[in-house]
């Protein structure tokens, strides 16, 4: 059937989103490469201009290749096919390949899902264009090996998306949260990518390292840590554990509250 974003449509409600029209059967276990022939021919002559098959997308950090590009009513969209079930494999590769696309020079473009098997939640909520979506995918290429440059990542990263100029200060973690919590406002909790978790948690921990005096460095993490540590003084903090314990419980496990701690008991003990 024709999927999008995750949900089985009609071809009615197809039409209001401005998307392809028909219905589309893929049959499950089908060979994907004929697969994806026979539905490139069947949304050409529903109306829609097939610009390349396969197509090779890059941006400055990846590149992909997704199946199906085409053009209709003046626009460009991406499908996906999948004729296989939905493996953790397959759901990271498709999240991907959403990372990428949107990283790149068709960052706004369409971009669809067809799939003989039931789409995972997680890979409709990427594909769409939620700002819980994109903030996370602009992310991804977050990487623990450096939480310095990942920090900063987060920063540029999130400064561009909510038109703000984020610093490593604790003043600027509530407003954070508020944000945080604004783009993530779902009516089911939305998935959240380690990508994310990561980038707020070294965040956090530079913000932290920034408003001390004391001497402070990253480690390979704890045996009980999420991540890399930091060490400072007599204390081995976790910001990366407390970013997910916040983007998971919201702000009764406030990051804020967490850094004007840690920062009392290091004052208190110089």
């Amino acid at each position: 059937m024709f999927w999008s974003n995750g949900d089985q449509t009609s071809e009615e409600s197809a039409q209001a989103r401005g998307v392809r029209t028909g219905l589309l059967e893929i049959e499950r276990d089908a060979p994907r490469p004929a697969a994806i022939l026979r539905v490139a021919n069947e949304l050409e002559g529903s109306g829609g201009k097939i610009q390349e098959l396969f197509k090779e997308v890059r941006c400055p950090w990846g590149q992909v290749v997704l199946p199906i590009h085409l053009v209709q009513s003046g626009h460009h969209f991406f499908v996906e096919v999948e004729t296989g079930p939905w493996d953790p494999r397959a759901v990271e590769e498709a999240i991907n390949k959403a990372a990428v696309l949107r990283s790149s020079e068709y960052a706004e473009a369409g971009l669809e899902v067809l799939s003989a098997y039931s789409v995972p939640r997680e890979v409709g909520f990427f594909f769409d264009r939620s700002p819980g979506a994109l903030l996370q995918l602009a992310l991804a290429r977050v990487s623990l090996d450096d939480p310095e440059e990942s920090a900063a990542l987060f920063r540029e990263v999130a400064s561009r998306h909510w038109g703000v100029d984020l610093d490593y200060e604790t003043g600027y973690l509530p407003l954070v949260e508020e944000l945080l919590m604004a783009a993530l406002d779902e009516d089911e909790t939305p998935p959240i990518l380690d990508a994310l978790v990561a980038g707020l948690g070294c965040f956090v921990g530079e913000t932290i390292r920034h408003s001390t005096d004391s001497e402070s460095t990253w480690r390979p993490h704890e045996n009980w840590g999420e991540g890399p540590v930091i060490e400072v003084e007599h204390l081995v903090l976790d910001p990366i554990g407390k970013s997910r314990a916040f983007l998971h419980e919201g702000p009764e496990d406030s990051l804020a509250f967490y850094a004007h701690y840690v920062l009392e008991q290091l004052n208190n003990n110089s």
